[in-house]
C-alpha cells in the first residue's frame, strides 16, 4: 500500500495533482491543498468497485482525520475533503470538540445531520487537545478522560497548568482544580 509521495507536481487539475515520483506521474486528489514544485504527499488509498483514487495530504495529522472522516457510515471521501477544505485540522478538531455543527455544515454538501454525526462520531477519538499550551502531555488527558471528565472541562481546567511538574504531579493538579 501506498503511504507517502515525494515528487514534483507537474500538473494541477481542479482538485488533483499530477506528482511525478521517477518517470511515473501519480493524480493525486488534494481536495483545497495546492502545493508547487516538490512535496511530499501523505496518501490514503482509496479502492472501490468503480474506482483506485488517491488522496494527499500536507501532514499526518490531516490525513489522521480524513481516515477518521471514511469511516464514519454515510461519510465518503468527497464529503471529507470538503470538510478538511473548510479549515485546517486544528480548526476541524476544536469545533469537534466544541460541538459546533455551523462550522462543519459550511463544507459544501454537508447537511446538519452529517455534521452530527460527525461530532457524534469523533468526539473523544480524536485528539483533541493538541492546541492546548504549556507541557501537557498525553497521558494526562488519557487519565482525565477515564476519570470521566469530559474534553471541554479538561481544556478550561489545563490552560493555568504549571510548567515542571511530572505526569502525576500534574492529575493531583487538575483534581485538585475540579
Amino acid at each position: 500500500m501506498l503511504g507517502s509521495l515525494t515528487g514534483n507536481i507537474t500538473a494541477h487539475l481542479g482538485s488533483r495533482l499530477l506528482i511525478e515520483v521517477g518517470g511515473v506521474g501519480y493524480w493525486v486528489q488534494t481536495g483545497g491543498w495546492q502545493p508547487s514544485g516538490t512535496v511530499t504527499a501523505y496518501l490514503h488509498h482509496h479502492v472501490r468497485e468503480d474506482s483506485d483514487d488517491l488522496y494527499g495530504f500536507a501532514d499526518l495529522p490531516t490525513l489522521e482525520i480524513f481516515e477518521q472522516l471514511i469511516n464514519i457510515s454515510g461519510i465518503g471521501p468527497k464529503a471529507a475533503l470538503a470538510v478538511l477544505s473548510i479549515g485546517s485540522a486544528e480548526r476541524l478538531r476544536q469545533a469537534i470538540a466544541d460541538q459546533d455543527t455551523a462550522y462543519l455544515t459550511a463544507a459544501p454538501g454537508v447537511g446538519q445531520k452529517a455534521a452530527q454525526k460527525i461530532i457524534l462520531e469523533l468526539h473523544g477519538k480524536i485528539d483533541l487537545l493538541t492546541s492546548l499550551p504549556g507541557d501537557i502531555h498525553a497521558d494526562l488527558v488519557s487519565a482525565l478522560e477515564g476519570l470521566g471528565y469530559k474534553t471541554v472541562d479538561i481544556r478550561g481546567m489545563l490552560k493555568d497548568l504549571p510548567s515542571g511538574l511530572n505526569v502525576d504531579e500534574q492529575i493531583r493538579w487538575a483534581l485538585r482544580r475540579s
